[in-house]
């Protein structure tokens, strides 16, 4: 359903490695992954961690996490909220331009909205 965004998406930004949309418990929606990390492995450990932060921002009231980026040593973690329900991970090398990354993701939000709401 997604392939065609998601190739998109990788085409676009440079350095992208792993795309995924997933849900709240971390259900792979669509993919697109490489030998290295499976799109599968991070679902299942961001959907433990939205849940952490869920907590944390309502203890906060700050609002619901709508965009995060993790600075990792090696890689960079991007997770983006479609709607109440799924979400958009990356996984990007160092270099890639995050900025970029949030521009493409965010223009193609209507047409992931438009398939995911209910």
């Amino acid at each position: 359903m997604f392939d065609k965004i998601l190739k998109f998406i990788a085409s676009s930004v440079k350095g992208v490695k792993v795309l995924a949309i997933f849900d709240r418990d971390g259900i792979i929606v669509s993919k697109l992954d490489n030998k290295e990390r499976t799109a599968e492995e991070i679902a299942a450990e961001f959907s433990s961690v939205l849940k952490y932060i869920d907590k944390v921002t309502t203890f906060l009231i700050t609002g619901k996490m709508e965009k995060m980026y993790i600075d990792c040593d090696t890689e960079g973690f991007y997770l983006h909220k479609i709607n109440n329900y799924y979400y958009l991970v990356a996984v990007i090398d160092k270099t890639t331009i995050l900025g970029k990354l949030k521009y493409v993701v965010t223009s193609l939000e209507p047409k992931f909205k438009k398939e995911l709401d209910f």
